[in-house]
């Protein structure tokens, strides 16, 4: 699904090698592995052979990939305007699950494809971040302001965050630790699977920028920016402790009220464009 917006053509710059390198990354993790069972089908045997040409298969895929993306900064941008952005993130997933489901037939083959299926995973959270950071970047470039505001999260939400994240990464901790104890391997990797999770969710719920425009709604994190078209946001409820803006899809916008520097002008913004639940 193409979202609406601006400009959509990667903006002005020339290139943009960061994310050719996390692309090259991604696409190295996933197709570095089926090296070591085909060396393996043909005899080969050596440990330090196989370790080479997984290193060179993964360098030499990461390298290529790096050069022609990063020259073609659009690719990003068209990338960051549609949900296929998760796509790889999906498939890296089901890469280490077939890894991990072939450990016991596949050997050394399977233990390293599914670790690197965990690795493009997290390459894979990269590319499509900062694919829609670049279309942000692109969508927004020369909009005119109508309001802006600055605000963390309600704290009933945050707390919320607080609550499921601690639980989460507390039961990967236990989970990791009884695994190594009794030697369980599947507890050791569901664990190191979770707390990561955990982790996010327990980082989560600072200050972000929300910034207005005609075209639509974009939200200013530390690390990233995203952007919703009007027409992708539903309605908003505001009372004395939050400001929510639903989604169509996904989850809602959450905002502290009393952070609001100008809540009539962030109300009236929002009342213009979409319904008052």
């Amino acid at each position: 699904m193409m979202r609406s917006g601006g400009n959509t053509d990667g903006g002005r710059a020339a290139s943009d090698p960061l994310f050719g390198a996390v692309s090259g990354a991604y696409l190295g993790f996933i197709l570095a592995p089926p090296v070591v069972p085909l060396l393996e089908g043909v005899g080969v045997t050596e440990t330090w052979l196989l370790y080479l040409a997984l290193l060179g298969t993964f360098a030499t895929v990461g390298t290529a990939t790096a050069w022609g993306l990063s020259g073609r900064p659009g690719a990003a941008v068209r990338l960051g305007a549609t949900r296929r952005r998760w796509l790889p993130t999906v498939l890296a997933v089901a890469y280490a699950v077939v890894g991990f489901a072939s450990l016991g037939s596949a050997g050394v083959g399977g233990l390293v494809a599914f670790f690197f299926g965990l690795l493009a995973f997290l390459a894979g959270v990269a590319v499509a971040v900062m694919a829609q950071t670049r279309y942000a970047a692109a969508v927004t470039e020369g909009a005119e302001v109508v309001t802006r505001w600055r605000a963390s999260w309600p704290v009933s939400a945050q707390r919320r965050r607080l609550y499921v994240g601690g639980a989460v990464a507390g039961v990967a901790t236990v989970g990791f630790a009884v695994g190594a104890v009794f030697d369980l391997a599947l507890l050791q990797y569901t664990g190191q699977i979770l707390f990561p999770t955990g982790f996010v969710l327990l980082s989560t719920g600072g200050n972000r920028t929300a910034v207005a425009t005609e075209d639509g709604l974009e939200i200013r994190l530390p690390v990233a920016r995203r952007f919703y078209a009007w027409e992708d946001l539903g309605s908003y409820e505001l009372d004395a402790e939050s400001l929510v803006i639903t989604r169509r899809w996904g989850s809602n916008l959450r905002f502290a009220t009393a952070e609001i520097d100008d809540v009539s002008l962030a109300e009236w913004t929002l009342a213009e464009r979409l319904s008052d639940a």
